[in-house]
């Protein structure tokens, strides 16, 4: 076989081969584990799957939030255990340089490894958003314990919890905000508790329902919200607020990280360390190389919009390579699970213009009930933590929305629906799904 037909370009033709296209993935999080199951299932014995990953284990922190409030609901599953379910190896390594045109990766274990397609998942980097502010990381929520233990014995008597200006997913703060005033009243500790964010409304992303829902939650909480404010924090609590240079004092606060790409040596990235791709995760100007998850260039960094990046790659590739299925664009479909203290909100929204209404509801509208939703890793997750299927006739998973911003939007931008962003079309939303095995694969109700 001709080094031509072993690294055919995935063009959206079929590619007649006579050995499995050899498929690497890199990372460890959700986008990567999504895309070997997505590849596994659509593309089979065509595909030769490979999973670059430098941890043992797969860790979804999804829920991390409330692990400093004695919840934890930290889920950590092994990677072999996964690829072994795929039929894919794992290499214990890092990717670290691409070459593009050799078709071949490097890895921090000094080995090299060929590949027809690779599929970056790599993720981001957290960094800090303000030097006096404690940062909330789902890498490391205990952190938040000893401000918790301030609040219990009267050595804190305010705060502020802040989405910086350069955020992109904004829920968890919302959470944390949620949590701690929860927290204050269950130790019978009167203290206000303010939220900062550049949206221009509460959890506008999500439609006016969840707006009007979550400003409810906030008042009744005693939560003060400063919606469409940038925040510039100084020392001693002191934060300015912008626009009107309004200005808050409090005792402590609490900021989200901000998000950067993870640069690798071979692949494109803009000024913020993201990869540029296309509505099928192709990166541009690279072939044969895909970037999705928080590492690709789309604004909004979350995992449930992850794993449908994964998803429209995998399909894609599976097409490329023979395989009977459809490969559609990515169309961005948004939930969320807020966590109140008491029962979850769940949160999702419709296209705009009308195709579908946005809905919150104290029950799931999705299955398995998870934080990140997705066709195939949650699915996989709730087998392994027995959780039941629902009954006949309960509710899907699929909800359709379309996004108000534009895909060439400066990366990273909170605020879309506002300040002379224009908002683009409405995506046309392709409900059907890939005839595939896939469907074996979901739990009934799907």
């Amino acid at each position: 076989m001709s080094a031509g037909q072993r690294r055919a370009t995935i063009t959206g033709m079929s590619v007649e081969q006579i050995a499995p296209l050899r498929v690497v993935v890199a990372g460890g999080g959700v986008a990567a584990l999504e895309a070997v199951m997505a590849l596994h299932d659509l593309g089979g014995r065509r595909l030769q799957l490979t999973l670059v990953a430098p941890h043992e284990d797969y860790v979804l922190r999804a829920m991390s939030v409330a692990v400093p409030f004695g919840d934890d609901g930290v889920q950590r599953v092994a990677l072999d255990d996964v690829c072994a379910d795929v039929g894919a190896e794992h290499r214990r390594a890092a990717v670290v340089s691409v070459d593009a045109a050799a078709r071949r990766v490097s890895c921090s274990d000094g080995t090299e490894l060929d590949y027809d397609v690779l599929v970056l998942a790599t993720g981001a980097v957290a960094g800090v958003a303000f030097a006096h502010a404690l940062t909330f990381s789902d890498e490391d929520p205990v952190l938040l314990g000893g401000l918790l233990r301030d609040v219990e014995h009267g050595a804190c008597h305010s705060l502020a919890v802040v989405v910086p200006p350069s955020g992109s997913w904004a829920l968890p703060v919302y959470e944390l905000a949620l949590l701690i005033a929860r927290h204050a009243r269950r130790v019978a500790v009167d203290i206000p508790v303010h939220l900062v964010t550049p949206e221009p409304a509460a959890l506008q992303i999500f439609g006016p329902p969840a707006t009007a829902a979550v400003t409810r939650l906030l008042a009744d909480a005693g939560i003060t919200l400063h919606a469409g404010s940038y925040a510039s924090v100084e020392r001693r609590g002191r934060i300015v607020l912008r626009p009107g240079d309004r200005r808050l004092t409090v005792d402590r606060v609490v900021a989200l990280p901000t998000i950067n790409g993870r640069p690798i040596a071979g692949v494109p990235a803009d000024e913020h360390g993201f990869v540029p791709v296309d509505g099928h995760g192709r990166v541009k100007g690279c072939d044969g190389v895909y970037a999705v998850g928080d590492g690709a260039d789309f604004p909004v960094k979350q995992g449930g919009l992850a794993a449908q990046q994964a998803d429209a790659a995998a399909r894609h590739i599976a097409f490329g390579a023979g395989a009977p299925v459809v490969p559609t664009p990515f169309r961005p479909i948004l939930r969320g699970m807020l966590l109140t203290g008491g029962e979850p909100q769940w949160l999702r929204s419709a296209p705009a213009g009308g195709g579908g209404e946005a809905r919150v509801a104290n029950e799931a509208l999705w299955w398995p009930p998870a934080k990140v939703a997705g066709d195939y890793l949650a699915p996989w997750l709730a087998e392994h933590a027995h959780v039941d299927h629902p009954p006949q006739g309960d509710r899907a998973v699929a909800v359709d929305v379309s996004l108000p911003f534009e895909r060439d939007a400066r990366p990273l931008s909170l605020d879309p629906l506002g300040g002379g962003a224009r908002s683009s079309s409405p995506a046309s939303i392709d409900r059907k799904r890939s005839t595939s095995t896939r469907s074996r694969r979901r739990p009934r109700g799907q």
